[in-house]
């Protein structure tokens, strides 16, 4: 359905490659007129956190996500990838969403934990730290290690939606931010989702500027 909604809405006109990452025995269900347009890859487990690296995207510079439940309700007129170019941009998305401490909650400290070890001198200044804690002096805290849930915004880039330029998850933060992450072990005690972790990741190394919100779409 999402696939079909993309295709109608936007991709009929510029014809992106589709790779489709599903389970063990969802490719039955997949017609031959659409395993002629996919690439099949199936995964017992991913690590979302290096998704990127995986065979597949390595010849893409722009990597679009589109999850099953997502619909386009008008068509879109532009090339959204080029708008990002355009605006010398590397990370876009659609909706804004709040996180639920009770999901997550270890996890804004140990994400502050991870600032402390990495020294503030290891950030750009100009990054938009200001999208994911609470003023300057909670930003100041979270480099400390001393933040947690009450001093995180709770704010998210909903990424059922993103495109993103590689480069972003190349960047030595992100990966070693993912790695400690992994190691504090909440992917399996809590439910880490990646929304928060990407969100967490992208205003560690993004300006503001950098970053595009497609208001247009939905």
């Amino acid at each position: 359905m999402a696939l079909r909604n993309v295709e109608d809405r936007f991709n009929r006109r510029l014809k992106y490659p589709y790779i489709l990452f599903m389970v063990e025995g969802e490719y039955d269900e997949v017609t031959e007129v659409q395993k002629e347009r996919i690439a099949h890859i199936t995964e017992g487990r991913a690590k979302f956190g290096f998704f990127w690296n995986h065979p597949a995207f390595r010849q893409y510079d722009w990597l679009w996500r589109l999850d099953t439940d997502i619909e386009f309700h008008c068509d879109i007129p532009y090339d959204p990838i080029q708008r990002l170019i355009d605006n010398n941009a590397l990370y876009g998305f659609v909706q804004l969403a709040y996180d639920a401490e009770w999901v997550q909650p270890t996890l804004a400290s140990n994400v502050s934990a991870f600032m402390a070890t990495e020294g503030a001198d290891s950030f750009p200044p100009d990054a938009n730290q200001g999208f994911v804690w609470h003023g300057d002096e909670n930003i100041a805290k979270a480099m400390r290690g001393e933040a947690g849930n009450q001093e995180w915004t709770k704010r998210c880039m909903y990424n059922n939606f993103e495109i993103s330029h590689r480069s972003v998850w190349e960047h030595p933060i992100y990966t070693r931010l993912f790695e400690f992450l992994d190691r504090a072990g909440g992917f399996f005690y809590e439910r880490w989702g990646d929304s928060p972790i990407h969100s967490f990741g992208l205003a560690m190394t993004l300006r503001k500027d950098q970053v595009v919100q497609f208001k247009d779409m939905g």
